[in-house]
């Protein structure tokens, strides 16, 4: 059997004719697993979080014992992070040989040592007691080596002491040991450069320009040179070293060629923030967003479609613990999502509610485990924080194993055995927890430590893909050509236990403690492995150089800096090279030249309208019908449903949800006096509480709490002079998010509930609050949060405020009364603005430059907009005199469009969402 082997080889490693049945492939782990199969041993592997969780709760036994130790403190600020450093200190000494004994070493260590004697029994049995097993086993059993032939990528007086003891062993044992053979000298420049290099010549040489055995293609940064050599087909090289290969599969797969394999390096691939995302949800106050990006992962304990639909509810209620969730949550486990096909749906409604019912504990206990409660609650009972993490690496390694069969999923699997083992590991954290609660800042602090980044499988190598090797030591045969990305850099390595103090080393040393690797041994091994490429190249070499690599000018390489201070001629080496433009294909540039004012687009006919509108979205279509089309029609817009509002949209729902709250008139009551009001507000902080939880959710984030707090302290002020306002003009509030509608005629289709009721509507909408006066006229208040209270005084005094005519119209029909007076009451600010008169010092009267009815000249215009769309006609921004519309607004008693007097244009919509589509000047 012929073992190729080095302390480096892992993953895919270059040989000559491949691997074959006779051949293995192997580090000091892989040879260790190969001896321990043929003696018939075996050892409890456990996984690295788990094993970081048992060092802390055995850290955690020591503290408590000795309490004033040197690393006690470290302990008591950053318990997991300080034993996952000791952790690290712990495996690199026990490398080393260290059975943890010594006095009088240093007080670090000595902590070292006392902490072992409780890690001892849950560590595993490490690689170096493995080592020292396999050599007193296969002295003992007289193992029969002989047809063995160990090839080692350096020379073995160059390896690690423990490496050589076995090495040693095995050759004891009949085991034949030599060196990989490396590539013939040539006579070219790549083999005078290797002769230069790995013998240690002086002096300089001069290389024959007419060869091009070594090359050094230099590039301005990684972009660049993956573009280019992704591009050159390069078919007759051998093997390309490349440490990060991402950026090279992302431009063959570009370029339709086969992807050779990458990872992923120092990343949080989504799935496997499964485990701190459902952890978050223990957070008090809960983070909605966290909550949010939970219910829309890809993968699941919970049903996706149930998940998703709730995760709309959260994003449009603007919270989690509100009754349209709970109930959601509610139908949920009554099985009202269960997923019914056309055969189960022929089946009696009895037997369809048995299948509902089958698995409602299930599903209970599904959401109870994996769902926040609706409860809020500060403290966290340790047992919920347990059964989580156990269901979730439960569910993880299930599912991890219905996918093993699906060649497709290995990324998958990968990310959810992730979460199983960080679950574990929590799992055996909270086993240092003795109270029914724990502290979410202790949760948090071992989330840290846990979950970090890593190096995930980015795309698998696909069929006649290029061979691709990660690091230069990792050529276990003699290649023609070879690429070698990746030559910056002063690729400095960090030595064995350098953590150690000189005096602490010396001492393990005299003491016989540790075996220590050569300094000058360690430092001459990681020099030989690093010029692997120029040992085991014989025809051509590439090396490949970057600039700068993330925006940050890189370093030389030991070797480049060796090419230059012992070549003349090096600079003939050094290419900058470019794709052929002529290879290139042409692309023609078009010049837009602007858009028009009014655009005309085909299958209008396929244009669904809804069967209502309301006075937004009137207001919408008649003055911006480019917004309209694309929002509401096409459903073109850039609010994802997982996307909750803005702070200040929250805000404002806030606002009108207290209002609602402390206004309305009780349960079978008409209306809601002043001093009925007053007694309420003295709840005030109460309901407030109570509608951030359910609609303002976002605003409990940390990032916002300032403006929370400000929220809470200006909205009393505005209900205040609310209150105020209805004393001094003695009205009392009817209603709270009113309902009312009517039919205008629109030409809309018929709404699905007409032939149920009878009833007729095509414009419906809800009013913040409706009041009577003394006399018993109907007033209306509309409620909006903003700092522009000029926009609104406008919208009076030019008689366009759309929303209030169409609530002054609609609720006239409703009460067969006339509405005599409709205001805007603007918040922070607490003023009310209207056209009529209102007592008191915070209401504001505004005269209108006209008394048109806006309601039927908007009524004419949606008729109008309705008909222009339908023969794919859309009016964008364009110059004002020259739109259909404005020269049609007279004849045709249309809504007016205002004009911008500076650009001559029709005046845009400040908050479209579509702009860059409309105007010249985007362009």
């Amino acid at each position: 059997m012929k073992i190729l082997f080095s302390q480096e080889y892992s993953g895919q490693v270059f040989t000559r004719n491949g691997v074959m049945m006779d051949t293995v492939v192997t580090n000091t782990i892989g040879l260790i697993d190969l001896l321990e199969l043929r003696l018939g041993l075996h050892h409890e592997d456990i996984p690295i979080y788990e094993r970081m969780a048992h060092y802390y709760y055995a850290v955690s036994k020591y503290m408590s014992t000795y309490p004033d130790n040197v690393m006690a403190k470290s302990f008591r600020v950053a318990g997991l992070s300080t034993a996952k450093v000791m952790l690290g200190w712990r495996d690199e000494l026990r490398s080393a040989d260290w059975k943890f004994i010594g006095t009088g070493i240093s007080d670090r260590l000595s902590v070292l040592i006392g902490v072992e004697e409780y890690f001892c029994k849950k560590s595993g049995t490490d690689t170096t007691e493995r080592l020292h097993t396999i050599i007193e086993q296969m002295k003992s059993q007289k193992l029969d080596c002989s047809e063995m032939n160990l090839q080692l990528a350096c020379e073995m007086s160059l390896l690690k002491p423990t490496v050589c003891t076995l090495i040693s062993v095995l050759e004891q044992q009949g085991a034949k040991v030599e060196l990989i053979p490396e590539a013939d000298y040539m006579g070219n420049n790549l083999s005078r450069i290797r002769r230069l290099i790995t013998e240690g010549q002086q002096g300089k040489i001069k290389l024959d320009e007419n060869d091009s055995s070594l090359l050094i293609y230099q590039f301005a940064d990684e972009r660049a040179a993956c573009e280019y050599l992704s591009y050159r087909k390069m078919d007759d090289v051998d093997v390309w070293i490349n440490a990060d290969n991402k950026q090279m599969d992302n431009w063959l797969m570009l370029m339709n060629k086969p992807m050779t394999g990458s990872v992923a390096a120092s990343c949080i691939p989504q799935l496997t923030q499964l485990f701190v995302m459902g952890l978050g949800m223990f957070s008090y106050p809960l983070n909605v967003n966290t909550l949010i990006e939970w219910l829309n992962m890809p993968l699941h304990p919970i049903d996706r479609f149930f998940r998703l639909r709730l995760a709309e509810s959260i994003v449009k209620e603007g919270g989690y613990r509100n009754d349209t969730c709970r109930q959601l949550v509610k139908d949920y486990i009554d099985g009202k999502f269960v997923y019914f096909n056309d055969e189960l749906k022929a089946l009696p409604e009895d037997e369809q509610q048995k299948m509902r019912e089958k698995d409602c504990k299930k599903r209970k206990r599904m959401t109870d485990v994996f769902l926040p409660s609706m409860e809020s609650n500060k403290e966290i009972r340790t047992d919920d924080v347990r059964l989580f993490v156990s269901e979730l690496s439960a569910w993880s390694r299930q599912r991890a194993h219905l996918m093993e069969e699906d060649n497709n999923s290995a990324q998958w699997i990968e990310q959810l055995m992730t979460v199983a083992s960080m679950c574990d590991a929590l799992h055996i954290l909270l086993d240092t927890v003795d109270t029914t609660t724990v502290d979410y800042k202790v949760i948090d602090s071992w989330i840290s430590s846990i979950y970090e980044k890593g190096s995930y499988t980015n795309a698998e190598a696909e069929r006649g893909c290029r061979f691709v090797v990660d690091s230069p030591s990792k050529m276990a045969a003699v290649a023609k050509r070879a690429v070698w990305l990746g030559g910056e850099g002063d690729d400095d390595h960090t030595r064995e236990c350098a953590f150690l103090y000189p005096s602490e080393k010396r001492k393990l040393t005299e003491q016989r403690c540790i075996i220590p690797w050569d300094e000058t041994n360690e430092s001459h091994y990681h020099e030989h492995m690093l010029m692997t490429p120029l040992r085991m190249t014989e025809e051509q070499l590439i090396l490949v150089v970057c600039k700068t690599r993330g925006g940050e000018a890189t370093l030389k390489h030991p070797l480049i800096v060796r090419l230059e201070q012992q070549v003349e001629n090096i600079e003939k080496f050094i290419l900058a090279p470019k794709i052929d433009v002529s290879d290139m294909t042409d692309v023609e540039i078009v010049e837009n030249g602007g858009i028009a004012a009014e655009l005309k687009f085909e299958y209008a006919n396929k244009l669904k309208w809804p069967d209502h509108m309301s006075p937004t979205s009137i207001a919408t279509l008649v003055e911006h019908p480019f917004d309209y089309l694309m929002e509401r029609i096409l459903n073109i817009t850039a609010d994802g449903k997982a996307q909750m509002a803005d702070v200040k949209t929250t805000m404002g729902n806030v606002a009108h949800a207290v209002i609602e709250a402390l206004f309305s008139p009780d349960e079978g009551k008409r209306y809601a006096t002043p001093d009925e009001i007053a007694l309420r507000m003295e709840d005030y902080n109460d309901e407030y509480t109570k509608v951030i939880e359910a609609k303002g959710a976002i605003l409990q984030l940390a990032e916002n709490r300032l403006k929370e707090k400000l929220l809470h302290e200006q909205l009393r002020v505005c209900l205040d002079t609310l209150l105020e306002i209805l004393k001094n003009n003695d009205l009392k509030v009817t209603g709270c998010e009113q309902y009312v509608q009517a039919d205008l005629n629109l030409g809309l289709p018929d709404a699905p509930e007409k032939e149920e009721n009878g009833r007729e509507r095509d414009v419906l909408g809800f009013i913040d609050m409706t009041l009577e006066d003394a006399e018993g006229y109907p007033i209306v208040f509309d409620f909006k949060w903003t700092t522009w209270a000029k926009g609104y005084q406008d919208k009076l005094e030019s008689n366009r405020s759309v929303q209030l005519e169409f609530y002054r119209f609609m609720l006239g029909l409703e009460t067969k009364k006339e509405i005599r007076r409709v205001a805007y009451f603007l918040m922070p600010e607490a003023r009310l603005y209207s056209k009529e008169m209102f007592k008191g010092k915070h209401c504001t009267q505004i005269t209108p430059e006209n008394r048109d009815n806006i309601v039927e000249e908007l009524r004419q215009s949606v008729i109008y907009r309705k008909r222009q769309l339908e023969n794919g006609l859309v009016e964008t921004n364009g110059a004002y005199d020259e739109l259909q519309y404005v020269k049609d607004t007279e004849a045709c008693r249309l809504f007016p469009l205002k004009k911008d007097e500076e650009t001559g244009l029709k005046e845009e919509n400040y908050f479209s969402q579509y702009g860059i589509f409309k105007t010249n000047s985007a362009l």
